[in-house]
């Protein structure tokens, strides 16, 4: 089999397993967090964003989709913070007290009750992302969590896991899912009469 023929035979394996994710997609847990989303903005509470790696720069673009992109379609600015952009913070963080502290030493002093976390990790058991969560709970925040694999930890703690199982821990997709879920939340806001009307 020639390259270009390799080549095309892989992308129809790539794509199918994207599909795959796709259609095991709990549309009924995508409306609670849209709806979780939606009350916490309205309620001046904000929303932040955790994950490590991939999922690390995905936190961020979460971040400024949010935070920027809404500029398209309205006036109002979501708070929206992502724990994965502050480099300084994160190393101090990381050799005074331990890689595993690195969110939750962020969310204290300023995460509070009815904020939400957003935690993303692929295999759902990353320890400086269950903490997080663990943390946010202990004060009254809302979680949400993108994972796959098996779930791990983090389906079993997030009040709204998004859980898409693939057990062969096939990183690309889950992550290129995960990342498409950020574009499906900011694009059905643009067209949400309660989100549009917040600030109003």
């Amino acid at each position: 089999m020639e390259r270009k023929e390799q080549v095309a035979e892989f992308v129809k394996s790539y794509k199918e397993r994207l599909i795959c994710l796709f259609d095991s997609m709990d549309l009924n847990m995508l409306d609670s967090i849209v709806d979780a989303m939606v009350k916490a903005f309205k309620n001046g509470n904000t929303m932040y964003v955790v994950g490590n790696g991939g999922s690390a720069a995905t936190a961020s673009h979460i971040q400024a989709d949010f935070r920027f992109f809404v500029r398209y379609f309205t006036d109002f600015r979501p708070k929206v913070v992502a724990l994965t952009d502050n480099v300084p913070l994160m190393t101090a963080i990381s050799n005074d007290n331990s890689y595993e502290d690195v969110f939750v030493e962020q969310m204290k002093g300023v995460f509070n009750e009815g904020d939400l976390l957003l935690a993303i990790s692929a295999s759902g058991n990353s320890p400086n992302v269950i903490k997080a969560v663990e943390f946010a709970k202990q004060l009254g925040g809302k979680t949400i969590g993108f994972c796959g694999f098996s779930g791990g930890k983090l389906k079993e703690l997030s009040d709204m896991p998004l859980y898409t199982p693939n057990e062969n821990k096939d990183y690309g997709p889950i992550e290129d899912l995960h990342m498409i879920l950020d574009h499906i939340l900011v694009n059905y806001l643009s067209q949400d009469k309660e989100f549009l009307s917040i600030g109003k």
